[in-house]
């Protein structure tokens, strides 16, 4: 079976994308994993369930959450560092509702 050529290039892509540091491009994807994660760390967010599918869900809509909050605050974020109004624009970059 005979690959396409450019499926070769999609690690290399996605390497790029995960090592750039455009806050709009790697923040949401970095926020899609730090907010389930952080709901996991903190034992009242989701109230000992034990129901697999309600916890599966649980995790996919914090996941879109925070992407979705990464993409608008990585946005804001490079505008901040394009107008030179932040120090380092990696401050908050797991953080889904914080702005550098």
């Amino acid at each position: 079976m005979r690959t396409h050529p450019t499926a070769r290039l999609l690690p290399a892509l996605a390497l790029a994308v995960l090592a750039g540091t455009s806050c709009t491009v790697t923040k949401p994807l970095v926020c899609a994993v730090a907010l389930p994660a952080k709901a996991v760390g903190h034992p009242s967010c989701l109230g000992g369930c034990n129901d697999a599918r309600a916890l599966g869900c649980a995790f996919m809509v914090l996941a879109a959450v925070g992407a979705a909050g990464g993409l608008v605050t990585g946005f804001v974020s490079d505008v901040q560092v394009l107008c030179g109004a932040t120090d380092d624009p990696t401050h908050n970059l797991a953080d889904p509702f914080a702005v550098n």
